[in-house]
């Protein structure tokens, strides 16, 4: 049995996190390994925080149960409380460069390890439409970037449809990846990238212009603020951990871009992509990873897990009728706003 504590899971709309906490639900689902959403955090042996703070400076006071926390709690180790105690806790990220970027910024509060969610590949599923256009996919990096890549795609006659980050739907995403060749990805950093992997999952291949760092991308002051001098130099950063020769090209230079476009053209039916998410993030696996954790580092056997019943203690607040209520409230707000 596992106890999921999650704010985003709670929520009406459609982000990163909540993709997070569902893809790993659509797993446990696969796999038959019961769970229970926002109980009691001691209503069973193992408890995952998913994205809940609150639950995370409640759940390090007791001693009886296992604790996995993250990804969606903290951006920057510096944002963590110096009285939280997280030693008892394993703490984990989305991928290893993630994991990289904070031990180099001393963190050693807790033991990290590595795990992206699965991919839902019924969802993305790879589609027979003919393949009429390019999408370029274009998150918070540089106008001129994106310029660069219009004039390419322009002098070289090819069609093609340009996607921002946060105006479009995932209905519309979908579509548009229903008739795409292949996709230039100019996106910023990302701990995991999941509507990259989505993207793969429909067996689209992707030209990934990476960032040199992690601050090369342009967003709000106030996101922008988060991370530190140190940290935003951080060469380990990527637009693309979870990926290989069978999803695309990735490369740093904009000097090639001119002749991995020519390449895409060529060969994009070569690719591979669905092929690699099937294997390395689809939703079982990712499952399994997670729950394996509670027997690797708290010595919590699988076996067992799967024989556990819920202890009838009550909810954690972010299971109530009155939180949902307000969580619904505040996301027909940020509608209305937007």
């Amino acid at each position: 049995m596992l106890n999921i504590i999650s704010r985003s899971i709670v929520s009406s709309r459609t982000s990163g996190p909540r993709k997070v906490v569902e893809n790993l639900i659509k797993g446990l689902d696969e796999i038959g390994y019961p769970y229970t959403i926002n109980a009691q955090l001691d209503a069973c042996a193992r408890v995952w925080i998913h994205d809940d703070i609150d639950a995370l400076r409640e759940v390090v006071k007791l001693h009886n149960v296992a604790a996995v926390v993250g990804p969606n709690l903290y951006v920057t180790p510096g944002q963590i409380p110096e009285d939280l105690d997280l030693s008892k806790t394993l703490y984990i990220h989305p991928s290893p460069w993630v994991m990289d970027m904070w031990k180099e910024n001393g963190f050693n509060r807790a033991p990290l390890a590595a795990w992206p969610t699965g991919i839902d590949t019924s969802v993305f599923s790879q589609s027979t439409q003919n393949k009429t256009s390019v999408l370029v996919y274009f998150k918070e990096r540089y106008p001129e970037e994106l310029a660069h890549v219009e004039k390419l795609l322009i002098t070289k006659n090819i069609n093609y449809t340009i996607l921002h980050y946060g105006n479009y739907t995932e209905d519309t995403y979908q579509k548009l990846l229903a008739t795409s060749r292949y996709i230039i990805w100019i996106g910023r950093q990302e701990s995991q990238g999941i509507a990259l992997e989505e993207a793969l999952a429909t067996n689209v291949p992707v030209l990934v212009w990476d960032v040199p760092r992690l601050g090369h991308w342009q967003s709000t002051p106030a996101s922008m603020a988060v991370f530190s001098e140190q940290e935003n130099n951080f060469i380990g950063a990527t637009s693309a951990h979870y990926f290989d020769t069978r999803c695309g090209i990735i490369t740093k230079e904009k000097d090639t871009l001119s002749g991995d476009i020519d390449h895409f053209e060529k060969n994009w039916e070569t690719f591979t992509p669905r092929q690699y998410i099937l294997e390395e993030l689809n939703l079982a696996k990712q499952a399994r990873e997670l729950i394996m954790f509670y027997q690797t580092h708290f010595n919590l056997s699988y076996t067992d897990g799967l024989n556990e019943t819920i202890k009838p203690i009550g909810k954690w607040k972010n299971g109530t009728v009155v939180f949902k209520i307000k969580t619904r409230l505040k996301d027909a707000v940020r509608t209305i706003i937007r």
